[in-house]
């Protein structure tokens, strides 16, 4: 029996599930849907430059989703007013920078929310907006910079173990975690380093419009409960959700608005292909190549 047509019939099933829940899923983010809407834009975890995704090691958000996510609800008429809802420990300098940036960009009123976690570069997007909700007990702030890698120096030497790179450059292979930094690498890191958290504390004292000295001052890369963050400045008011959405009522003059959540859009077959063994496989290999081992991408994580 020929099995090829059995399969095809499959295929285009799979195909036409999928086709229906992406309408479904598109209909349901409020895309031209609704009347006063506020949109609720999800930051869940790391922030990184790579496409959005899970792993074993827990949630990743790409600023190219949520980029993606801001411009929908920017440019969607129905949409008066959005807030992001932020749970997350910072992530990589650029990626967290330019979703702030995007945010400073906006012509819609923005409210933060930060729930449980909001530090490092996920405040750094926070402070963009123009009002910022914490809940008394959240974690927020953390405005400083890390470079870190493992080395293993140590452990080759402990065994036997021989490392030798050529390179045709002093510095190139800086940073490598079978050799001891220089007391002039680590200089050099550390003045790279010191230039991003300048960049980040200007930053901040601009959107929050608060005094640079004083930013300076809470920027030691320590982290504030929400009440000691409203007493800084850095945060304005302390609630949840609810409080939230009333801000960001009064922000945008609507009354009775339609809460609508921007996410990811997933079909069947994302689905799918997340249970075969090549994603699983991609899932873990992934994980592990993506690790901040060198300083080639500097994270500002709590």
């Amino acid at each position: 029996m020929n099995k090829l047509p059995i399969i095809l019939k499959i295929l285009l099933l799979i195909f036409i599930v999928s086709f229906v829940s992406a309408k479904i899923i598109q209909y349901s983010i409020g895309e031209g849907v609704v009347n006063d809407g506020i949109a609720v834009i999800k930051i869940k975890g790391p922030i990184t430059t790579e496409e959005a995704t899970s792993s074993l090691f827990g949630e990743v958000v790409s600023s190219t989703s949520i980029l993606e996510n801001l411009e929908k609800a920017n440019t969607n008429p129905s949409i008066k007013g959005i807030i992001l809802e932020i749970n997350s420990p910072g992530g990589t300098v650029v990626a967290s920078r330019e979703i702030a940036l995007a945010v400073k960009d906006l012509d819609k009123p923005v409210v933060a929310w930060i729930r449980e976690i909001g530090t490092s570069g996920a405040y750094w997007v926070a402070s963009a907006a123009d009002e910022i909700v914490a809940d008394e007990l959240s974690i927020t702030g953390s405005i400083g910079v890390t470079s870190s890698f493992l080395e293993f120096s140590g452990l080759f030497e402990k065994y036997g173990i021989g490392y030798e790179e050529l390179t045709s450059g002093e510095h190139k292979e800086i940073g490598s975690p079978f050799k001891k930094l220089t007391p002039t690498e680590r200089s050099l890191i550390q003045k790279k380093l010191d230039i991003i958290h300048e960049t980040f504390i200007n930053e901040v004292a601009e959107n929050r419009n608060l005094d640079k000295e004083h930013v300076r001052g809470a920027s030691t890369g320590v982290f504030y409960l929400g009440t000691e963050a409203k007493e800084l400045g850095l945060v304005d008011h302390l609630g949840g959700k609810e409080l939230a959405v009333e801000r960001t009522k009064t922000l945008t003059n609507i009354t009775h608005p339609e809460i609508v959540e921007y996410k990811e859009r997933k079909t069947v077959f994302d689905y799918l292909t997340r249970i075969s063994s090549y994603y699983i496989g991609r899932g873990i290999g992934a994980e592990f190549a993506s690790r901040e081992y060198f300083p080639s991408k500097v994270n500002i994580v709590s």
